[in-house]
Parts: C-alpha cells; structure tokens; sequence
C-alpha cells in the first residue's frame, strides 16, 4: 500500500512540475489503454479525476474511451472480415437486420449496462455493419454516466486529507443510480414502442 502512496506522489510532483507533459502522457495511456480495450478501465478514469479535476479528468477520459473503442472496432471488424468472411456475413448480417429499427437504442443500452467487459463489448460490435459515426455517438452516451462517476470519485478522494480514512459511503452516489436507472428505462420503452410500431 505504501508503494501505491508512493507511486501517487510521484504523479503528482510531475503534475506540479510540468502538468501539460504530464497531462498528454496520461492522455495517450488512456487511449492506449482503451484502444486495446483493457480491464482496469474505472481505476484509469477515476486517477484522471484524481489528477486532473472534474472537468479536464472527464474530458480526456470520454474522448479516449470514445477514440480507443473506434480503433478496437475499426481493427477488429477488418480483422473478422478478411479471416472468417462467410461467418462475418452471416451473423452481422442477421444481427443487424434484428436490430436496425432501434439500433442506436440498443447501442446505447449495451454500453450503459454494467457487468460486461469492455473488449467483449467492442468484440460484439465489431460482428455489427454499423456507421462509424453511430458507434462513436452511442458510446459517448452510453459511457458518459460510468466514467463521470468514475472521474467523479478519483476528484473527490484528491479533496481528502488521507485517503486510507475514506469510506464508500462517503463518495456514493444515489442520485448517479437513480439517473442511470431513468435512462435505462426510457431506452427500454423505446425499444418496446419501436418493436411494437413495426408489428403494425
């Protein structure tokens, strides 16, 4: 745990000395780190938080989540193409015709769910014939509450004289709950009524 407090303050005399290198240095993790869709993501948006503010921390933390998704996706979708074209067809093909009428809904709520991975998230939609643009809206959307919470809570801990007394209850938030909640059920109305409108 000491090498851990030791590691933080070592960032944060860098930050103190020259913040814009330090500031680009983390940047460019963060993209990497999302470009190869690595666990581990929240602990890395939530040191941006801790470092960089509530602003700035989720500003570069959405645009590299966003970027490195696109790569992820952009590769693995020419990857799948090239190695197993018959399979690609076949399920993008089917997938994408049961989902067209509210995909970017669908989208949306893949991304806002908790639980599954972001590499088998983007693994997922790389199968899918979906706009570039579409993938990159859905996933600042969907992403947006998770990684706010999560800059949000490494903003709060730097407000804390000692991190080793903070507690959870100190930090959590019930209103983000009650938020993503309401967004989940208003997709899924959506969905329903998009469902239901085309059976007419």
């Amino acid at each position: 745990m000491d090498f851990f407090f030791l590691i933080l303050g070592y960032i944060e005399l860098n930050i103190e000395i020259n913040y814009i290198n330090t500031l680009i240095i983390f940047s460019f993790y963060l993209l990497l780190h999302n470009s190869l869709s690595l666990p581990g993501s929240i602990i890395a948006f939530a040191a941006s938080g801790y470092f960089f503010g509530l602003y700035i921390g989720f500003f570069i933390s959405i645009i590299s989540l966003v970027l490195g998704s696109l790569f992820f996706f952009l590769f693995f979708s020419i990857f799948l193409k090239k190695i197993f074209p018959k399979i690609y067809n076949n399920y993008s093909k089917k997938i994408t015709n049961y989902i067209d009428d509210s995909s970017f809904d669908y989208l949306i709520l893949l991304r806002l769910i908790p639980g599954p991975p972001l590499m088998l998230q983007n693994l997922l939609l790389s199968i899918l014939n979906i706009k570039k643009t579409l993938f990159c809206l859905s996933t600042f959307i969907g992403f947006s509450p998770i990684v706010f919470i999560s800059v949000f809570l490494g903003y709060k801990l730097s407000n804390f004289n000692s991190l080793k007394s903070v507690v959870f209850s100190d930090i959590f938030s019930l209103e983000f709950i009650i938020f993503t909640f309401f967004i989940l059920v208003l997709i899924f109305l959506r969905i329903f009524y998009q469902k239901k409108k085309g059976n007419f």
